[in-house]
């Protein structure tokens, strides 16, 4: 099992735009408004928000995964749309990054005389805020993890950049979000969450159930025995 104090998994969202402009043959682009170019600036000065603006130490990702425009080889389209997501490991930098994402399109556009139209998609895919474990309580799960595990089984989790809805519990009470293992090479168990060849190797189960009876149960116990404003780390 592996758990991480702190920023552990990241605030998540995603991004659409449509750069406008004015459609014309290409042979004359001088009496067109070509938005291929101007989406062409606006994603390129994108990237430097990460490189330039963000503090390397708080990780950061904004990927523009999609761009389409255009149907034909010798005529500028009148427009182009483009997409992708951006994440942080603060809720803070997430909005941070989005409200830059926003002024560096609309400012691309209007140099090169178009006009954007930004969404954050908030409806279709709601924002997800970042995965924060409370210390005291990794630290329990750490502890109970060695005691049923062994602490050689027991490790500091990875913080990643994807992103987790139980961040949304975290929102409203401390929590602890903790990975079991299931790697088995033998069953083939050896795929990641997204692969359409994951499976779980079904043996692990019983461990996973009494890792978070265990985790529940010694909890209890020590907010009886500590008191409910103690640290719960080294009680139980």
């Amino acid at each position: 099992m592996a758990s991480h104090p702190g920023p552990t998994q990241a605030a998540v969202c995603f991004f659409e735009a449509k750069i406008e402009g004015k459609a014309g043959e290409a042979a004359n682009p001088y009496l067109s408004v070509d938005p291929v170019v101007a989406t062409s600036f606006a994603i390129l000065a994108m990237q430097q928000l990460i490189s330039r603006e963000n503090d390397p130490l708080h990780s950061q990702v904004l990927s523009v995964t999609y761009v389409k425009g255009g149907v034909a080889f010798d005529f500028t389209p009148s427009f182009v749309e483009f997409g992708g997501t951006l994440r942080s490991l603060t809720t803070e930098g997430l909005h941070r990054l989005q409200r830059r994402v926003e002024e560096v399109i609309e400012i691309q556009a209007a140099v090169h005389k178009c006009k954007a139209f930004i969404s954050m998609k908030s409806e279709e895919y709601p924002f997800y805020p970042a995965v924060i474990n409370d210390g005291s309580l990794h630290h329990h799960v750490q502890r109970v993890g060695g005691i049923l595990l062994g602490p050689d089984n027991v490790k500091i989790g990875k913080k990643i950049m994807a992103g987790e809805d139980f961040a949304f519990y975290q929102e409203l009470i401390p929590g602890v979000m903790f990975s079991v293992g299931i790697r088995n090479e033998k069953a083939g168990s050896v795929y990641p969450a997204h692969s359409p060849h994951f499976f779980i190797d079904e043996d692990v189960l019983p461990i996973g159930a009494a890792l978070h009876t265990a985790i529940a149960e010694l909890y209890l116990n020590g907010r009886n025995s500590a008191g409910d404003d103690k640290d719960l780390s080294s009680a139980g």
